[in-house]
């Protein structure tokens, strides 16, 4: 919460623009922000649609306390008093209600691009709001009512849009899902296709290395049967010869 101090309007009128709920504006006295009573109903309103609270030394007066508090509802119900129904039409509009007849009043045309260009210069501090309603041709509880209800939409389009934005993003993330599954069946595919050539290959290595131990022995089993033989040879010639030297 930040307090600001108002010296005159001038300075009262350049604050609104900043201020946020909570805020606090603090003036020596209630002329200070109005010259009559329209004025003073203009700059409550104005302070209590931006969520701000008053300080007003001459006159005593603290919006932040209970007694304070007051002082808003006494200018919001006396700036309505303003456009208050007489009661025979009050009357009549009850009637009405209870037969099932009742419209309401019809909308007063507002040119929106017209209303835009000026709320935005009211908002920004360069026009008071009573300019606004001026410009407009609007009355006080008409024209916070549009406000309002401007504000109202904004907040609805923004949750439309945010909604929206969180249907894409969970959309998103489910076309993800489903791409990483798809990735994963062509990466395991993939895999069991590089298995099976490489269980191929060994079965073939092994082949060979098999291959190559059955001739290598071949060589051996050959090199001992002729070892062998020679022996044979040698043996028998010494026989032949013994026999030879006896005969």
């Amino acid at each position: 919460m930040t307090i600001y101090t108002a010296a005159d309007r001038q300075a009262f009128q350049a604050l609104l623009p900043a201020l946020r709920e909570g805020d606090c504006v603090q003036i020596g006295s209630l002329s200070v922000i109005a010259a009559d009573s329209a004025g003073l109903f203009e700059a409550a309103a104005e302070l209590e649609a931006r969520g701000a609270e008053l300080i007003s030394l001459g006159e005593a007066l603290d919006t932040r306390s209970e007694s304070g508090k007051l002082f808003f509802a006494l200018c919001r119900s006396l700036r309505e008093l303003d456009g208050s129904k007489p009661p025979r039409r009050r009357e009549g509009v009850e009637r009405a209600k209870e037969e099932g007849r009742y419209r309401g009043r019809k909308p007063i045309a507002v040119d929106e691009s017209l209303f835009d260009s000026v709320v935005s210069l009211w908002q920004s501090g360069q026009i008071t709001a009573r300019d606004a309603m001026a410009r407009l041709d609007l009355k006080p509880n008409t024209f916070y009512r549009r406000i309002k209800e401007r504000e109202e939409q904004k907040m609805k389009d923004y949750k439309k849009v945010e909604h929206e934005i969180r249907d894409e993003i969970k959309e998103a993330a489910k076309q993800s899902r489903r791409d990483l599954d798809e990735l994963k069946k062509q990466v395991r595919a993939e895999a069991k296709e590089v298995k099976e050539v490489a269980d191929e290959k060994l079965k073939l290595h092994d082949v060979e290395r098999e291959m190559r131990h059955d001739r290598i022995r071949a060589e051996v089993e050959h090199r001992d049967a002729v070892r062998q033989m020679k022996k044979d040879v040698e043996a028998e010639a010494k026989e032949l010869k013994k026999l030879a030297e006896q005969g």
